[in-house]
């Protein structure tokens, strides 16, 4: 009788066959060799193990730059040393572009005492060169704390500074017969000329910063007063010209008379003064005569084919209509474009006594004087015309023409 095969739990399963070992291990093998042989052929693994090689070569190199940067001193800056030897240096070197190279620097050197150290060896110890500092002083009025008051302070320190010079040489009272900076005072052109102490060279550049508007009192006296020293309008390198002429525009919209006398001087100097200034001061803001005047007296100086127009339609007819209002001042301004136009209106009134309430007229002097009569004859016409051609140098001062 057959016996019955039976499952018993737990126990184990009879080996396998070896036939069936080698069968499984050779599929195994087979597996193998195909993913190594897909892992040979893909090209991501070895451009990524070069990618993570170079990124970690790259950060070796930055931390040994890191290491060595911190391993050497830092240099010494100019930021860095102290404030009194930062002074020294400044004023050593004259090099304005140092407080301009940062705001640090700026403010260490800012103090009004500094600025007025870098001044005085600026202007007035160069006042006698030869071949003054022209760039340096341009440069110097063009900074924004070159003001009415610092100019004021300047003034007063280099009045102080000559007479201790003099009273050191012996000189005795030479210094004390020098003019004073109350000579400033009512701005003066024939006193102003005498304050040749201030050391302002020949051929210096007015900076654009005072040739526009708006006008205060202080910025028209500035302007004013380095006009009178004889300051020029940079032509050539810069736009201080066009500048100029929008500065004269609103000198004439607000009324500022010194302004205007300024400004009229820089542009008649220039041949730039064009006819549409006299119409804005005429038909546009009320024909201020103090302001026409000043304005048609440079015009007649350098006249031009294009300058002002002495017979334009638009200022005779304005003068008509005045005139037949029953206005005095219609007939006023037909007199001046007549004279004007033969080069014979005087400065001032005929008549006129009392000067204090009018700007005068920048260039006056030894040589020239703006209360002298044309009616005399062309040697003032001729001074005038060669004091123009030279912003008032050496005529005013006395020298040889």
């Amino acid at each position: 009788m057959a016996l019955t095969a039976i499952k018993i739990r737990g126990k184990r399963k009879a080996p396998p066959q070896l036939s069936s070992i080698q069968g499984y291990e050779s599929r195994s093998s087979s597996v193998a060799s195909s993913v190594n042989s897909l892992r040979s052929d893909s090209p991501s693994r070895p451009v990524k193990r070069q990618k993570l090689q170079s990124e970690s070569q790259s950060r070796q190199q930055r931390a040994k730059r890191r290491s060595k940067m911190m391993a050497q001193p830092a240099k010494p800056s100019l930021q860095g040393i102290p404030q009194e030897l930062l002074e020294i240096v400044f004023l050593h070197s004259m090099n304005i572009a140092l407080p301009q190279s940062s705001s640090l620097l700026g403010a260490k050197l800012s103090a009004h005492s500094i600025r007025l150290q870098f001044c005085i060896k600026a202007f007035f110890d160069t006042r006698d060169d030869q071949d003054p500092p022209v760039s340096l002083q341009s440069e110097l009025l063009a900074c924004r704390f070159f003001t009415w008051p610092f100019f004021l302070s300047y003034a007063e320190r280099a009045y102080s500074l000559l007479k201790r010079k003099s009273e050191a040489s012996g000189w005795g009272d030479t210094a004390i017969q020098a003019p004073d900076p109350s000579y400033l005072e009512g701005l003066w052109p024939y006193k102003l000329y005498k304050i040749d102490y201030l050391g302002f060279a020949e051929g210096f550049f007015i900076p654009d910063r005072l040739l526009s508007g708006p006008w205060t009192v202080d910025k028209a006296n500035l302007l004013y007063v380095l006009v009178c020293f004889h300051g020029e309008i940079d032509w050539a390198g810069s736009m201080a010209g066009e500048t100029a002429k929008q500065g004269l525009h609103q000198a004439i919209e607000e009324g500022n008379e010194r302004a205007v006398a300024a400004l009229a001087v820089l542009l008649g100097v220039g041949n730039a003064l064009s006819t549409d200034f006299l119409q804005a001061a005429v038909i546009d803001y009320g024909c201020n005569r103090q302001v026409v005047r000043h304005l048609l007296f440079n015009a007649q100086i350098l006249p031009r084919k294009d300058g002002v127009d002495f017979h334009d339609p638009s200022l005779w007819n304005w003068a008509g209509q005045a005139e037949e209002r029953g206005e005095p001042i219609g007939a006023w301004l037909r007199d001046m474009l007549k004279k004007a136009e033969s080069f014979s209106l005087n400065f001032y009134e005929k008549g006129q006594t009392d000067f204090t309430g009018t700007v005068s007229f920048p260039y006056s002097g030894p040589k020239f004087d703006p209360r002298t009569s044309f009616e005399r004859g062309l040697i003032a016409r001729e001074l005038l015309t060669k004091l123009y051609t030279q912003y008032g140098r050496r005529i005013t001062g006395g020298g040889s023409d």
